[in-house]
Formats: C-alpha cells, sequence, structure tokens
C-alpha cells in the first residue's frame, strides 16, 4: 500500500511539474499584462465552480437536516 502511495505522489509530482513548465512556456509568449489577466481569469472560473459546489452542498446538508427531523418509520 504505501508503495502504491509513493509511485502515486512522484507521478502527481511529475504531472505538476509537466504543467507548470508548459504553463510557463505559455505564458511566456504574452505580454505580463495579458498573462495576469488570463490567470485571474482562470482563477475565476474554478472559483465560481466553487461556490456552485458549496450552495450544493449546502442543499444536501438542509436535506440530511430534515432527514434527520423527521420521524422515523420504526417510531410510529
Amino acid at each position: 500500500m504505501e508503495q502504491a502511495r509513493e509511485q502515486e505522489h512522484r507521478f502527481s509530482s511529475q504531472v505538476f511539474d509537466w504543467r507548470n513548465t508548459v504553463m510557463d512556456k505559455v505564458l511566456g509568449l504574452l505580454p505580463r499584462r495579458t498573462a495576469e489577466h488570463l490567470v485571474n481569469a482562470q482563477k475565476e472560473g474554478i472559483l465560481a465552480v466553487r461556490s456552485l459546489l458549496d450552495k450544493g452542498i449546502e442543499a444536501l446538508d438542509g436535506d440530511l437536516k430534515r432527514v434527520h427531523d423527521r420521524p422515523s418509520k420504526n417510531d410510529q
């Protein structure tokens, strides 16, 4: 199990390094302000998805509360 985790960590590190290398090259082709805007736009997109996920989690928490608050079928 430990070996599998170690392999997964090495693989994810390699993917992250590859991603950073590619992004550095792509963003390096653009003017600094343009690159900043592109990175900020990506970040805002991810934050928007996070916001939707947070709202979905809140809705599920409400569903769970209602399930816990209702009388059990065994109590009747």
